[in-house]
């Protein structure tokens, strides 16, 4: 089973895939713009 995380915060978001074991899978971060441009970004690495 694999998990999502995301750290969102004022300056940057990072968002995670990680398995059971606590490895984390692929990682990626990125920094906090405008709303929808942000959300984007965490999407298009999720999907």
């Amino acid at each position: 089973m694999l998990y999502g995380a995301i750290e969102a915060g004022g300056t940057k978001f990072v968002c995670a895939v990680g398995d059971e074991s606590l490895n984390i899978q692929k990682r990626a971060s990125f920094p906090t713009t405008q709303p929808e441009e942000t959300m984007k970004q965490v999407m298009d690495f999720f999907n």
